[in-house]
């Protein structure tokens, strides 16, 4: 195996463990996540033995930020060997990139507010707890089960109790900016496929464009490119909720002047 057919395999299999990153498989891209986070800030307990939302939204970050290095680590080596390769792949993986970027800047979000919220009202919500996944029997990763819908739902209660059902409270007006950015994150698993498939359709009509014109660019090695991202998206896309045809394999060798093979 030459350098750059190593090197696209290396970013293949980086893409892989970006999508399965962004695809929901770990808890803290999600919004009722990060909402949480911010409660327990506040001193807030969320089921009957509590939790560290934030630790999670900071693990999740993580995962992302090490799969996307190692995705990155790949496109600026193909561009060490080819620098015009490394230009035309790095636009077919931007959709991608983008994702995690969105995620990580959220999770930076939402970490500095709850280290504020620490040191400005770290008992504010102290007594208050709420249902792991919503209310009586609204358990789940629903609209109901979201901190900022449950404090509403206890509006009364905890107004009378002297307790602003808010998560970010009035003094820090400051903050509210961040629970903007939340509710740009996937709800639940279900809508955090349909961000994800969104991107791979983005790549996917890169990809066929950047078929056609495969021949211009150093042809051999953008082909070796198409091919390798082809499969990780093909693969990918198999491994979502609702199976979706990523891309025409048959066009797409076709255009790349590759033989197809029935199933390859």
């Amino acid at each position: 195996m030459d350098p750059t057919e190593e090197l696209i395999l290396e970013l293949s299999q980086a893409l892989l463990a970006l999508f399965n990153s962004s695809r929901g498989a770990m808890h803290g891209i999600y919004q009722g996540s990060h909402e949480a986070a911010l409660f327990e800030a506040q001193g807030g307990v969320i089921g009957p033995g509590g939790f560290n939302h934030l630790g999670d939204v900071l693990n999740t970050a993580r995962n992302i930020q090490s799969n996307r290095d190692a995705a990155e680590l790949a496109l600026n080596r193909l561009q060490g060997v080819g620098p015009a390769l490394g230009v035309r792949v790095r636009s077919l993986c931007d959709p991608a990139l983008k994702l995690a970027d969105d995620y990580l800047r959220i999770a930076r979000e939402t970490n500095n507010a709850a280290t504020v919220l620490r040191q400005t009202d770290p008992t504010r919500l102290q007594g208050v707890v709420l249902g792991q996944g919503g209310l009586g029997p609204e358990i789940g990763r629903t609209p109901q089960a979201l901190v900022t819908n449950q404090l509403n739902a206890m509006s009364a209660q905890l107004t009378a109790r002297g307790i602003e059902p808010r998560l970010i409270p009035s003094t820090q007006s400051a903050l509210q900016p961040v629970v903007n950015s939340i509710r740009q994150l996937p709800l639940n698993g279900r809508e955090a496929a349909a961000k994800l498939a969104g991107v791979l359709t983005a790549m996917r009509a890169l990809i066929s464009q950047t078929a056609v014109q495969a021949g211009v660019i150093g042809r051999a090695r953008l082909t070796a490119a198409l091919l390798g991202i082809e499969t990780a998206l093909v693969e990918f896309g198999a491994r979502l909720t609702t199976p979706i045809i990523i891309i025409d394999r048959r066009l797409l060798h076709q255009l790349m002047g590759v033989p197809h093979v029935d199933g390859a």
